[in-house]
């Protein structure tokens, strides 16, 4: 990593405003980067790989980052990263914490998050050993993550997500998903009926949750490897 030793002071510094510009969802949208904030969040981030362009650390917290870091600090796959010391007061101006941990990284967005229009069969993206959950129009942030978190824990590889669902990379998804958001593969699509057409077509299920008089109980209901589950909106579901 490239060391910077000046700390920097002034909430008006260029890489300082570009930082905290990184919590505007339009602005990340633009530069094609997003927050990562924590020890955890950044430590994994970097133990997998990410595209970690910057690292941002408060004053009082630099000895502690660097011991955590001390690994990436040498790897040469992080050479270009610059790791910024800014005092603990311009911290707090990029930091989205109540309680700040004192580091903040710069991710590029990932690519393995990917967005389809229209799908068709042809261009089915699952792979055959994949399995897939549906989340559509699940608009809280925090939920989001928190879905995300716990279908990696059951074994989920991709997440379908309807493009009116709440930003994969919002500060609260990143949060809330604990990592697991940079162990799954995500799609956003636009278009649901082609969606679900094309998974019927390539032999896959797609069940909706559903809260009904009629709706089948899951228990009677054989789960294979191959089923997509579809989860609805917090307050009006599906």
């Amino acid at each position: 990593m490239k060391i910077q030793n000046e700390v920097l002071k002034s909430r008006n510094n260029p890489k300082v405003k570009w930082a905290a510009s990184l919590s505007n969802k339009k602005t990340r949208g633009v530069e094609r980067a997003f927050l990562a904030e924590g020890e955890k969040l950044t430590a994994e981030a970097l133990s997998a790989g990410l595209p970690v362009s910057h690292v941002f650390v408060s004053e009082s917290k630099r000895a502690r980052v660097l011991e955590l870091l001390s690994e990436e600090l040498t790897s040469p796959q992080y050479e270009k990263t610059e790791l910024i010391t800014v005092s603990d007061g311009v911290f707090e101006k990029i930091s989205t914490e109540k309680a700040p941990q004192g580091v903040i990284s710069v991710i590029k967005y990932l690519d393995f998050f990917n967005n389809a229009d229209i799908i068709y069969k042809e261009e089915f993206f699952l792979k055959p050993d994949e399995r897939a959950l549906f989340l559509c129009s699940v608009r809280d942030p925090g939920n989001l993550g928190a879905v995300i978190r716990s279908a990696a824990a059951f074994g989920v590889d991709h997440i379908i997500l309807s493009s009116d669902s709440a930003d994969i990379y919002n500060h609260k998804t990143i949060r809330a998903a604990m990592g697991s958001l940079f162990r799954v593969r995500i799609t956003v699509v636009s278009d649901i009926p082609s969606f679900i057409a094309s998974a019927k077509a390539c032999g896959r299920r797609v069940f909706a949750a559903e809260l009904s008089d009629n709706a089948l109980s899951l228990a009677s209901v054989e789960i294979k490897p191959s089923d997509i589950f579809m989860i609805g909106n917090e307050g009006h579901g599906i």
